[in-house]
């Protein structure tokens, strides 16, 4: 096993990327790597590599995974994600991912179930802007139609709500106020029928006024 490259991190200037047989391995701080005698050209022995591996770059991983979800729930491509950032290799971010599976620290499942119930307590919006908002976050299908399921959000009253929080009890609109309104309720992912019901209750306001 052979040094064959050590770049600057462009992320960390206080840390080099180590490349062994051409292929990036992990990354050390310029005082590990004096501390391992590390060098372009030299040979690393099997168990130091697997010191720095095992007991080193893993556990920096690991805390930067744990120190990540402190913040809030995260998912499994989220946290990936943040691992990929901070350059750390696949193997050792598989085996974070697996610790933080097994113990539970992630959940997509779990994820999704209280990403919905939140997003319609505070933002209220549609199934599709839900759904497209969870497959961004990398949530399996069957995950978020579960979610969405077990929510069971009344899209047409939210859809009323938006809309009679913008009108302010003013229910008379014009077609260019309503074309407004309907790309508004679009943007929130609701479907055309749902809108189509809303605005429906909204006329019946308005002729209840006249």
């Amino acid at each position: 096993m052979q040094i064959t490259d050590m770049t600057l991190q462009k992320r960390d200037p206080n840390k080099k990327n180590i490349f062994v047989d051409g292929n990036y391995v992990f990354a050390l701080s310029h005082t590990d790597i004096a501390y391992f005698r590390l060098e372009i050209g030299k040979e690393i022995p099997q168990e130091t590599f697997d010191y720095i591996q095992d007991s080193l770059i893993y556990i920096q991983a690991q805390e930067k995974a744990l120190s990540y979800l402190g913040y809030k729930m995260r998912t499994k491509k989220e946290v990936e994600q943040k691992l990929l950032e901070k350059e750390f290799s696949e193997e050792i971010i598989t085996r974070v991912m697996n610790f933080l599976e097994e113990y539970r620290y992630i959940d997509d499942q779990e994820y999704a179930v209280r990403y919905v119930k939140e997003r319609l307590r505070l933002r209220p919006r549609g199934a599709m802007l839900l759904r497209m908002e969870l497959k961004q976050k990398g949530i399996c299908e069957e995950w978020i139609a579960e979610a969405i399921e077990a929510a069971d959000p009344s899209e047409e009253q939210d859809a009323i709500g938006l809309l009679e929080k913008k009108l302010r009890g003013n229910y008379e609109i014009d077609e260019k106020k309503k074309k407004q309104l309907y790309g508004f309720l679009q943007r929130k992912g609701y479907s055309y029928d749902t809108i189509k019901k809303a605005f429906r209750y909204i006329d019946e306001m308005g002729n209840c006024d006249q």
